[in-house]
């Protein structure tokens, strides 16, 4: 079983706005992110475990594009 290197803290969602911030650990170096975002109305449609779970794989998705991004990068 491949362990999880990331955590979700903290989940927080303006329901005005759209706006939502997830909060995220690394289990290794316990490095701490923040990943950003707006919600399309559509996302917002739902129950809020619902809500919660797919706003978890937004922000893993944004985990995933930065370090796919920072694996390209030339060493130094």
């Amino acid at each position: 079983m491949r362990k999880s290197l990331w955590t979700f803290d903290a989940v927080n969602v303006d329901l005005e706005d759209k706006d939502c911030s997830v909060k995220a650990v690394h289990a290794i170096s316990l490095a701490e992110i923040t990943i950003a975002f707006r919600l399309t109305e559509r996302q917002m449609k739902g129950s809020p475990g619902k809500l919660r779970r797919a706003i978890e794989t937004l922000a893993t998705d944004k985990i995933l594009d930065l370090a796919s991004f920072l694996d390209q990068l030339p060493p130094g």
